[in-house]
């Protein structure tokens, strides 16, 4: 599944698929500068706590960046 599909699919916080359109541009720009899942996590929990003030649990939200990050890598050339 591409890293896109992956996100438009996520709905992290239970505000409803669809409602998280400028955070998710973010994680997918992170998603081009960074390499680990360490980092993608990081960047994905600051995004949507500065965003909404809340954040799912590190579990979720590590398992969504190496879900990310695995998408991403099997698409390059």
């Amino acid at each position: 599944m591409r890293a896109e599909d992956l996100l438009l699919a996520w709905d992290p916080l239970g505000y409803g698929v669809g409602s998280y359109g400028p955070e998710f541009d973010d994680i997918a720009v992170a998603l081009t500068q960074l390499d680990t899942a360490g980092e993608l996590d990081a960047r994905i929990r600051h995004v949507l706590t500065e965003a909404f003030g809340e954040c799912p649990p590190p579990s979720e939200t590590r398992a969504m960046a190496i879900r990310l990050l695995a998408s991403s890598q099997s698409c390059q050339l």
